[in-house]
């Protein structure tokens, strides 16, 4: 976690020194420290922040993308190719890199129904904005060639523009929706994961066909019940590791190891609770793989929207 951190933070540092280092590039090599050079600079630093990747997003393609921006501004310097040059090139970086992201998105369909996945998908549409925005300052840009009012504009514009992409990137945020009802997203996908049923995935993709599996070996072997299981016994049961078990879990189902056994341990007991009306909770609790009867009641109470106890008294009105 402490590397991810890191990563994530020497990604945003390289953003913000990419703007002088260029800058003060062109004062050594060809004497220019104009409006247009501090202009292009703060642009091309936008770019690698707007390359940064979403909450869920892995962090090799964004570096991958953050270095060759970088050799893409090295071999255009050296060529001292112009401002036209600097903005075609980024605008196609950046283009090729959405392009890379969207496809990745759409390659596993069951992910677009993951109430748990409301999120991330609203942070990366909204980036389509962003992106927008930061093609048209490109633009803006080209228009500007030579005028040294508009390019004076657009040294104090690209500043204020990158300050409100880095405060966007820092803290997870769209900048369009308001901080209250981004809020109420994630409270709202903080929850949702537990209403969704856990099932077969109709996919032919790696991810699905593990899944697959850990759902059949949770229905017919029910390991769950045995006191010490744990997601490393669940890998060796289902032919891989712990980190691939742990990204299908919770790509396909919206729950991490502990909530997918929780959620089966809570099927069980209901199951136990229809076939016996007469059995007490903590029985009801130690038969379907809890401790404690605090924590079954928990788990219950998420997954079933109501208490234990409620829920047996229910059963019994039924009769």
């Amino acid at each position: 976690m402490k590397t991810k951190i890191a990563s994530h933070r020497l990604l945003r540092v390289v953003s913000l020194a990419s703007a002088p280092l260029m800058y003060l590039s062109d004062i050594f090599l060809s004497g220019a420290s104009g409006a247009e050079s501090f202009a292009l600079s703060v642009w091309w630093s936008l770019l690698i922040l707007l390359l940064y990747p979403s909450c869920d997003a892995p962090l090799l393609p964004s570096a991958v993308a953050t270095v060759a921006a970088l050799g893409a501004a090295a071999v255009l310097k050296c060529f001292a190719a112009p401002a036209s040059a600097f903005i075609c090139t980024g605008s196609a970086l950046l283009l090729a890199f959405g392009v890379y992201r969207c496809v990745k998105r759409f390659r596993d369909i069951p992910q677009l129904f993951l109430i748990s996945s409301l999120w991330p998908w609203t942070l990366e549409h909204l980036g389509l904005l962003h992106m927008s925005a930061f093609m048209f300052t490109g633009l803006l840009l080209c228009a500007a060639d030579g005028n040294m009012a508009a390019l004076s504009c657009m040294c104090i514009v690209l500043p204020a523009f990158y300050a409100l992409q880095y405060v966007r990137v820092l803290r997870r945020s769209t900048l369009f929706i308001g901080a209250k009802k981004e809020e109420l997203i994630k409270q709202g996908q903080r929850s949702a994961g537990y209403r969704m049923p856990v099932q077969y995935v109709d996919s032919d993709t790696r991810s699905a066909v593990l899944f697959n599996e850990v759902v059949k070996i949770m229905e017919t072997k029910r390991p769950y019940l045995r006191d010490g299981f744990s997601a490393d016994e669940l890998a060796r049961m289902a032919g891989t590791n712990r980190l691939y078990l742990s990204k299908a879990i919770n790509f396909h189902s919206g729950r991490n190891f502990n909530q997918l056994v929780n959620y089966y341990r809570i099927k069980y007991a209901v199951e136990l609770m229809k076939k016996d009306h007469d059995l007490r909770m903590n029985e009801v609790a130690m038969m379907s793989g809890f401790h404690t009867v605090v924590s079954f009641n928990m788990a219950f109470k998420l997954n079933e929207h109501t208490t234990p106890s409620e829920y047996a008294r229910g059963l019994k009105t039924c009769i």
